[in-house]
């Protein structure tokens, strides 16, 4: 089923993203080193790294770093143990050749349900990948930008280490576009993954077809022939976030496909939007208020440089200098809360996500 809001994980549950698919798998099969999988929040990201992962038939753990304190070993190691026995606690067999291999690594305690590791020591996470690889493990993070701070610097000098010397294929996916190329050290010599090659799928919003398609079939798989009105004017709203489309579907489902049904979507989805935005503004207190203002300006159609430095003064009532409205932007860019729109000579600024843009204005 298309309208299923749980990450999926078959191939036939997943709509028009086998070029991408394809690309992990071949990823996987060649045993690249590392692969980045990255595109804006909602766009099916975790879904088709799942899918992949099961479909290559390989050993994996897929660790989600949604929310980890960034200046914790321990959450970290924590997040990759319960990862790791998920995975371990469906595959009985491979846990008991493990198990030889892992009982005398230090800081690491084996039971009958599965691994604790120990967060002190560093090397820990270093001896237990490397016993791993021996099985053919692919070890996924999910929304890895989360990872900053001294968490961030030692898992990238860990994929850096295995990069270098190992064989464990590692997939990383980021939300945050910005950010993700910031742990991946693309432009700082000083980071730990700086200039090694990543093999890089972009995952990219649904065109206005494909939304089309992806509505009505998801319709049709529930026996429902959809007024083709009713999903045009959805995706109006809504544009191609898979995610979105997909709880359009859900509620419709629930509540019946009307027009209505559009602006439920909307103002539901806007809370989970703007919980998005409050944890990226309580990170930065002290700058809070600009940032509700650029972006609110954006939503609203002053989207030109000169516009959004204009509403800035206009709100403070006092001018401010051109590298504090570039931070500003710069944030919020790196974020993908804001995408910037080249057109020429002409740039403007947009809200990368239709739901977010409508929470802004209401």
């Amino acid at each position: 089923m298309y309208f299923d809001e749980r990450p999926k994980s078959r191939r036939e549950d997943l709509y028009d993203r086998e070029g991408e698919l394809e690309e992990i798998l071949t990823s996987i099969e060649s045993r690249k080193p590392l692969v980045v999988l990255k595109g804006i929040r909602r766009l099916g990201k975790t879904s088709l790294l799942r899918v992949a992962l099961n479909e290559a038939r390989v050993p994996h753990v897929i660790v989600d770093l949604r929310g980890v304190n960034p200046n914790s070993r321990r959450d970290l190691y924590l997040r990759f143990q319960a990862a790791l026995n998920e995975y371990l606690s469906k595959n009985a067999s491979l846990f008991a050749r493990l198990k030889k291999k892992i009982k005398l690594i230090e800081g690491v305690n084996l039971s009958e349900i599965g691994v604790s590791l120990s967060w002190k020591n560093p090397e820990t996470l270093y001896s237990l990948i490397s016993a791993l690889e021996g099985e053919g493990f692919v070890i996924a993070f999910d929304e890895v930008q989360e990872a900053r701070g001294p968490a961030g610097k030692e898992l990238a000098s860990l994929i850096a280490h295995f990069y270098d010397y190992g064989e464990t294929t590692f997939i990383l996916t980021g939300s945050e576009i910005g950010l993700l190329y910031d742990f991946l050290g693309v432009e700082n010599p000083d980071a730990p993954l700086y200039g090694r090659a990543f093999q890089e799928i972009e995952l990219l919003r649904f065109s206005r077809e494909q939304s089309l398609d992806f509505l009505r079939k998801g319709f049709e798989q529930a026996g429902i022939d959809a007024p083709e009105e009713v999903l045009e004017n959805a995706i109006d709203r809504l544009d191609g976030i898979v995610g979105w489309l997909v709880k359009f579907g859900v509620v419709s489902l629930r509540e019946g496909l009307r027009e209505e049904v559009i602006y439920k979507v909307l103002e539901e989805a806007s809370r989970l939007a703007l919980a998005e935005l409050k944890r990226f503004l309580e990170k930065r207190p002290l700058a809070r208020r600009r940032y509700l203002t650029v972006l609110r300006a954006i939503a609203s159609g002053k989207n030109t440089w000169g516009e959004l430095k204009r509403e800035v003064e206009r709100k403070e009532k006092r001018e401010i200098e051109d590298a504090a409205l570039a931070r500003l932007l710069n944030a919020l860019l790196k974020a993908s809360f804001v995408e910037k729109r080249v057109e020429g000579r002409n740039v403007t600024y947009g809200i990368a996500d239709p739901v977010l843009e409508f929470a802004l204005l209401h």
